[in-house]
C-alpha cells in the first residue's frame, strides 16, 4: 500500500474480526500502567516465553520440521550452544532465530531498516538487491506515515492494527515477487498457490514474523505469536492468486487469517499478567478436593445407604 490512500486500511479496520480482536487488546493494554510488582514480573516471563515461542516456531520453519521441541528452545534461550542427545542442525536454527530476535529488537526505537536486512541475512532468507530496496520503501513510507499523522497515533487500536497488517501485506507482496521470478507464476486453475511456493514463500518471510512485533510497538500495537503450522497457514492463505492483483484485497486475505490468532495470543497476554500464584494454587487445592470426593463417592456408590447408622460426611 502506498500510504498515500487510506483504502487498504479502512478495508482491514472494518473486518468483523478486527473488532473482535481489537477488544481483546484494549482489554490488554488496559492494564498499563502496571503497578503491582508482581505484574510487572507476569508481564517480563511473557516476554521471555514469546521469545521462546516465537524462537521455536522460527527454527522449525527454518528445518522444515517439527523436531524443534520447546525445551530445545528454552535451553538455547538459557544460552546453550550444545543440547546433549539434539541434532546439532536444531540448536544451530534456534540459535540463528534468537539472534534474528535480538537482532530487530532496536528497530522500534531507531525505525532502521538495516536491522531487518541483517536478521534477514541471519536467517538466510536469499532476498535479492531488488527486493531490499522495495522493503525499504515500504519501511520508509510507513515510517514516515507515522510520524506525520498524529490520527494514526492516537486513534483506536482496530486502526493502528490495520496499519501494521497493510504494511506486513504490502512486504510479503514484495517477497512474493521475488519467488514468482524464480517459481514463475501459478495457475489462476489451481484453486491456490503450489505447495512448493507456500513452502518458499514462508522461509523467505521468516524475518517478518518477528519483525511485526516491533512494528506494531512503535504504534503501540501488542506482541503476537504464531505456531509453525499456523505461519504456514497464513502464507498458504496469502499466497492465492486471488492476492496477486489487488493490495488492498491482499491485506484483507491476510488479516482475516491474523486477526484470529491476535485475538487469542492479547487474551493470552492479559491472562498471564494478571495470574495469581495465590489464587491459582488456592483454585488446584479446591479442584483436587473436588476430584477427591467424586472418586470416593464413585468408589462406594455400590453400596446401599443404611438407614441406622449416622450420615458421614464426604
Amino acid at each position: 500500500m502506498a500510504f498515500d490512500t487510506e483504502h487498504a486500511v479502512e478495508q482491514v479496520a472494518s473486518l468483523p474480526a478486527m473488532k473482535t480482536a481489537a477488544r481483546s487488546g484494549t482489554d490488554l493494554t488496559e492494564l498499563w500502567p502496571l503497578t503491582t510488582a508482581e505484574r510487572m514480573d507476569n508481564d517480563a516471563k511473557y516476554a521471555e516465553n514469546l521469545q521462546v515461542r516465537l524462537t521455536l516456531t522460527m527454527a522449525r520453519v527454518l528445518i522444515g520440521s517439527d523436531q524443534v521441541t520447546l525445551p530445545d528452545a528454552e535451553f538455547v534461550y538459557e544460552g546453550a550452544d550444545a543440547i546433549p542427545g539434539r541434532p546439532q542442525e536444531v540448536v544451530d536454527a534456534l540459535l540463528a532465530a534468537n539472534d534474528a530476535y535480538e537482532q530487530l529488537n532496536p528497530y522500534s526505537d531507531s525505525h532502521d531498516s538495516n536491522l531487518l536486512f541483517e536478521a534477514a541475512e541471519t536467517l538466510d532468507a536469499d532476498w535479492s538487491e531488488a527486493t531490499q530496496k522495495q522493503l525499504g520503501t515500504i519501511l520508509d513510507d510507513c515510517t514516515a506515515y507515522i510520524h506525520n499523522s498524529e490520527q494514526v497515533r492516537v486513534t483506536d487500536l482496530d486502526r493502528r492494527f490495520a496499519v501494521v497488517l497493510v504494511t506486513l501485506s504490502q512486504m510479503l507482496r514484495a517477497l512474493r515477487t521475488q519467488i514468482t521470478t524464480l517459481l514463475g507464476a501459478d495457475s489462476p486453475h489451481t484453486g491456490g498457490a503450489s505447495a512448493d511456493r507456500v513452502r518458499h514463500l514462508e522461509r523467505v518471510a521468516l524475518p517478518l514474523l518477528p519483525f511485526v512485533n516491533e512494528l506494531a510497538e512503535t504504534l503501540g500495537v501488542p506482541r503476537i505469536c504464531v505456531t509453525a503450522g499456523q505461519w504456514h497457514g497464513l502464507l498458504a492463505a496469502f499466497a492465492t492468486p486471488n492476492g496477486d492483483d489487488d493490495p488492498a484485497d491482499s491485506a484483507r486475505v491476510l488479516a482475516e487469517s491474523l486477526l484470529p490468532l491476535a485475538a487469542a495470543e492479547w487474551r493470552k497476554h492479559r491472562e498471564d499478567i494478571l495470574w495469581d500464584p495465590a489464587e491459582a494454587k488456592r483454585a488446584a487445592k479446591e479442584e483436587d478436593e473436588r476430584k477427591n470426593k467424586e472418586a470416593l463417592a464413585a468408589k462406594f456408590a455400590h453400596i446401599k445407604d443404611d438407614p441406622s447408622k449416622p450420615e458421614v460426611e464426604l
